[in-house]
């Protein structure tokens, strides 16, 4: 798990960087690279030395679909965008993480959730006309903390002064984005992640 976590934050602090630097595009070698960290995070057993990589397809220019086959023959497909690059117009933040065992029925995993809140969040705060977009002005002035605990995957997030949480059930990924009023934390979204 420890490694898990660690190519996790490795790759969002490339992420980070990869926005201040204002590079203009991530480019496929990154993407993948994300791809494969939110594999290794994403709750089942992988041995990275017998994964695949058996397709690769752009699915825009700043967008692309991976496909890896594990050595027992399940399948991981990884969709995602350059998230970090307001100029890529993606249509939300994060990562789509499926996986189908050998012989068995295909499941969304966990992948990104901090990114997914994030992205909740950005969308609950804007008009309705902006709910379409990234408000990146939004995402670089939201702080975004982990505060896990067995059953839930909960990230706070702190945006010009007010409390926000996201609270994911590991069990089977409901969530729902709340905002901190005196002493109730009031929904905003709600919905299922995986």
């Amino acid at each position: 798990m420890r490694g898990k976590l660690h190519a996790l934050v490795t790759t969002t602090i490339a992420l980070v960087a990869l926005a201040h630097a204002g590079a203009s595009h991530a480019g496929p070698a990154v993407l993948r690279t994300r791809c494969l960290a939110a594999i290794d995070a994403g709750g089942v057993a992988v041995d990275r030395a017998a994964l695949e990589q058996t397709m690769s397809v752009p699915t825009g220019e700043h967008s692309h679909l991976y496909q890896f086959t594990a050595g027992d023959g399940g399948v991981y497909s990884c969709q995602l965008c350059d998230d970090a690059n307001p100029a890529a117009a993606c249509p939300t933040l994060g990562i789509d993480l499926a996986y189908r065992p050998a012989g068995g029925e295909l499941r969304r995993l966990p992948a990104e959730l901090d990114r997914k809140c994030l992205d909740d969040l950005q969308r609950e705060l804007g008009t309705p006309d902006q709910r379409m977009t990234i408000k990146y002005d939004l995402v670089t002035r939201t702080a975004v903390t982990p505060a896990h605990t067995d059953s839930r995957y909960v990230f706070e997030m702190k945006l010009d002064g007010t409390d926000y949480r996201c609270v994911i059930r590991k069990s089977d990924g409901s969530f729902r984005v709340e905002r901190h009023e005196g002493d109730t934390w009031r929904p905003l979204a709600a919905g299922v992640y995986y």
